[in-house]
């Protein structure tokens, strides 16, 4: 064998390797890929404990270690509008629960994925808010620049919502607001407790993902007996309008029967007609006097009759 023939082989036998160990190794790192997390499970593990104990809504969840390991590139939101709940998570693991206050029926938020477009401390709305006259006093406490015109000497006050984190550029964005905890009490944004939404404001940074939906993906769904809240809100279907019930028709009142007319009264065939036909009132008997002495019913007696004589024999005549 020549050497050229030497290094064929060589060749041949290097490729044939590498076949049988690449996918080895692309299935090794394949099975590595899918092994979890041991920082995500911890902090399931943690999580779940939280939410195990009675009256956890009211509360916020913290994971002290996750958050301290916040930066930008590795925290993203998760909002759930079933729960009235969000979810900040670091590094895919579960760092903050926290009660969010999402929109009313009449203004839902909408589910979708979205990224933080801009960040202001101080920031109004110039939509919602209040319309005060020259005197100082509100003329229309919610108003919406949309619907409500601003009158000749009256000014809009743009509602406060500060650590303003905007999602959409139609004006919705997650802020601090009133969270009653139970229900959605918003026009649409996300509102957030004041501790909440400053230290947010501090971790977040524009870019960072946010995601809207029915329950927090990180969970996987419904965690847990209490996890399915309020439910979420949608808009109002039309409905259509029930027929009114058809009223019941009313008895016949009989009609009083009429008078003898002239034409009847000025025929001498016709019948006599009573002139009023109603039924005169009946007139009881007068009472009958009950006698004071009754006379006796018994019969009188009759004297003896004198007793007839015999009558005379009578003889018959002779032949």
């Amino acid at each position: 064998m020549n050497l050229s023939s030497a290094v064929r082989t060589l060749l041949f036998a290097t490729m044939a390797v590498s076949a049988v160990l690449l996918p080895g190794c692309a299935l090794f790192e394949g099975l590595k890929s899918r092994r979890p997390d041991p920082v995500v499970t911890r902090a399931k593990e943690q999580h779940a404990g939280f939410r195990a104990q009675p009256g956890w809504r009211k509360n916020i969840y913290r994971d002290e270690k996750l958050v301290a390991k916040a930066a930008d590139g590795n925290t993203a939101v998760e909002i759930a509008l079933r729960e009235q709940r969000g979810l900040l998570l670091v590094e895919n693991a579960i760092a903050m629960d926290f009660p969010v206050a999402t929109g009313r029926s009449s203004h839902p938020t909408p589910k979708g994925s979205y990224k933080i477009l801009e960040k202001k401390k101080d920031y109004s709305s110039n939509i919602y808010g209040r319309v005060v006259g020259g005197d100082g006093s509100t003329v229309v406490a919610d108003a919406d620049t949309r619907d409500n015109a601003i009158p000749q000497g009256a000014r809009f006050v743009g509602a406060p919502m500060p650590y303003w984190m905007r999602m959409t550029p139609t004006g919705v964005g997650m802020h601090v607001g009133h969270v009653p905890g139970h229900r959605p009490a918003s026009h649409g944004c996300i509102r957030l407790k004041r501790e909440t939404a400053t230290q947010l404001f501090s971790i977040l940074a524009v870019g960072t993902p946010v995601k809207v939906d029915s329950f927090a993906p990180a969970l996987g769904g419904p965690v847990g007996v209490d996890s399915v809240v309020i439910g979420e809100v949608a808009e109002k279907p039309d409905r259509p309008r029930r027929a009114a019930a058809p009223k019941p028709a009313a008895s016949p009142v009989p009609s009083p029967m009429p008078s003898a007319t002239p034409a009847a009264a000025a025929d001498p065939s016709a019948p006599p007609v009573a002139a009023n036909l109603q039924t005169p009132p009946a007139v009881e008997p007068p009472p009958i006097p009950t006698p004071t002495h009754m006379p006796s019913m018994a019969p009188e007696p009759v004297p003896p009759s004198t007793p007839m004589a015999p009558a005379p024999a009578i003889t018959p005549p002779a032949p």
